[in-house]
This record gives C-alpha cells, sequence and structure tokens, in this order.
C-alpha cells in the first residue's frame, strides 16, 4: 500500500499537472498569441518564445522529471529504504516547476495582440509558483507519514584492540559522487529550455548551474579523522561544515544504519539530539556526547573508527 501512495504521488500528481495544463492551454487557445512572452525585465516583457516550442519543451521536460522520480522512489522502495514524503514533494514541485512557467506564460498573455503587451510578471511567477507548489503538496499529502524504521538492539560496543600506550589513527570517510553528478540531470533539463527557445539570457542559466554544482560539492563526501586529539569530521569537497570533539565531550561510539529518509536527507542534518554528516545510505559512525547528543557520519568502515574511539575515549578515562 505504502509503495502506491508512493507511486501515485510521485507519478500521478505530477502528470495530471502536466496533463491539466495541456488541457488549459487548448481551452486558452482562442485567446492566445503563437507568441508568449517567456521573461520579464524591469519594464516589462523583454523577451519571447514560440508557445508551440515552450509547451513541448516545458512539458517534455516534466516528463522526463516525472519519470525518473518515479523509477527513483520505485527502486528505493525494492530495496527496502525509507522514502520521506517530504523528497516526494519536492520532487514533485520540481517536475511540476516547468509546467507552471508555461502556465504563467499563458496567463499573462491572454486576450493580448502582441507578447509584448503581456500582463505584469508577478502574474506569471504567481501561476509558476502556486501550481508547483500546489502540486508539492499534494504530493506529500498522498505519500503518507513517512516510515520510521525500528530501532536497533542494543549491542556491545566496539573496540580496536588498541593496548595501554599505544597511539593509533583512523582516517576515512563516504562518497556518493553519483548524486552530485545526478544532480546536473535538472541543469541539462533546464540548459535544453534555454537552447530550445531562443533569446533566453544566459545569466540565469549560468546561476542555477553554480548554485547546482555548489550544492552537489558540498554534498558529495565526508571525512572522518580520528587520532589522540579527538574526532574532525568535514563535509563536502571543500572541507566545510566541519567540526572536532574532543574526548573530553565524547561518551561513547558506535554504529548504525542510515537509511536514504534518515536526518531527513543529505548534507549537514539537525534535529532534535543528533547532528548528522550524511551523504549517503548504509554504515554509519555514531558518537554519543556527555550531553547525550548523538554526532554522526556516513563512512566506509564506521566500526574500525568507533573502536578506535572508544578504545582513545578508555584511554582518557583511565589516564
Amino acid at each position: 500500500m505504502k509503495t502506491t501512495r508512493l507511486a501515485l504521488a510521485g507519478g500521478a500528481v505530477p502528470l495530471a499537472v502536466l496533463g491539466g495544463t495541456w488541457a488549459l492551454q487548448a481551452a486558452w487557445a482562442d485567446r492566445l498569441p503563437d507568441v508568449v512572452a517567456a521573461h520579464w525585465g524591469l519594464t516589462g516583457p523583454d523577451r519571447s518564445a514560440e508557445l508551440s516550442t515552450m509547451t513541448g519543451v516545458t512539458l517534455g521536460i516534466g516528463a522526463v522529471l516525472t519519470l525518473v522520480t518515479l523509477v527513483t522512489v520505485l527502486v528505493s522502495r525494492l530495496r527496502g529504504a525509507v522514502v520521506p514524503r517530504s523528497a516526494v514533494g519536492f520532487v514533485a514541485w520540481l517536475a511540476t516547476l516547468p509546467a507552471g512557467v508555461l502556465a504563467g506564460s499563458m496567463y499573462a498573455a491572454l486576450d493580448a495582440t502582441s507578447w509584448r503587451d503581456a500582463g505584469p510578471a508577478w502574474s506569471a511567477v504567481g501561476w509558476a509558483l502556486g501550481l508547483s507548489v500546489a502540486a508539492g503538496a499534494a504530493a506529500t499529502l498522498v505519500a503518507g507519514p513517512t516510515e520510521r524504521p525500528a530501532p536497533a538492539e542494543p549491542r556491545d560496543l566496539p573496540s580496536a584492540g588498541l593496548q595501554p600506550g599505544e597511539r593509533a589513527s583512523w582516517i576515512g570517510g563516504g562518497t556518493n559522487y553519483p548524486m552530485a553528478f545526478g544532480g546536473l540531470v535538472a541543469v541539462l533539463g533546464y540548459a535544453l529550455l534555454h537552447v530550445s527557445i531562443p533569446g533566453l539570457g544566459v545569466m540565469p542559466f549560468a546561476l542555477a548551474v553554480l548554485v547546482v554544482v555548489l550544492a552537489m560539492a558540498a554534498v558529495c563526501r565526508v571525512r572522518v579523522r580520528v587520532d589522540t586529539t579527538g574526532v574532525t569530521l568535514s563535509l563536502g569537497l571543500f572541507g566545510f561544515p566541519n567540526r572536532t570533539l574532543t574526548y573530553d565531550e565524547i561518551a561513547s561510539a558506535n554504529t548504525e544504519e542510515m537509511t536514504m529518509g534518515s536526518a531527513g536527507g543529505y548534507g549537514l542534518r539537525r534535529g532534535v539530539g543528533y547532528t548528522a554528516f550524511k551523504v549517503r545510505a548504509g554504515e554509519t559512525l555514531t558518537i554519543t556526547l556527555n550531553s547525550g547528543h548523538v554526532v554522526k557520519a556516513t563512512v566506509d568502515h564506521a566500526d574500525r573508527a568507533a573502536g578506535l574511539v572508544n578504545d582513545l575515549t578508555g584511554a582518557r578515562d583511565g589516564a
């Protein structure tokens, strides 16, 4: 049942919006010019596109994004991953945003004799955001509450077997470069939009590329260093944000399995009682502080890191 709801939320809701936008164009056909405004400047519309071209490109991009979303959701469910409703709502918003842009341009062009006589930009933006946000909200409701994994059974804390007087260090991390590169799919889709509609400026597209690249670079890897001075965690290609934990504030370390939906997504995640440096699902180093707060990092061979943290914490306590 949950899989069905997710499929409806990630596939049926966006497709319904795309179909509705297509039907809206048919209903308004007699009131629309062949060329509509595609961009507004400070003084009004300053760029245009053929309505047929804009329709094909925007709805095509929306259909591709919907298909990618649907496949991703179904594959994640087959693998037993938790799919958060917030993620489904976000991708539904993203998939329907192009249709919202089309609807906004059409609304602004109603009964206009030329694209230069189109209505104000706020009306087009209102349609674009209103339609896509409504689709995201509907998808969130259809997806239903996010399933939560059962809590792990208590077990003995790991150890690296460090002997009194010995010193050791551990450097490791976790990566998710496929996710980073996959994030460029949306950029390529909007690049197609700019190529297909002559006259659109390059600056908005360049800014979109820059934002996506920086965001993906920030969440494609996490690095952890464990040595006698403490535990240092850093996120992204640039090593920021980062945090250093001293053994005076560490109570213990352990491991757990994080799902795709754990902590609500990727990147630096904060919640009640935890901070997560997360770039993927899977094995995770968990460090419990004396305050009760838990710091998590999705790293490979997390058991080795946890064992060394426990041994060094024990050595400090015995000093």
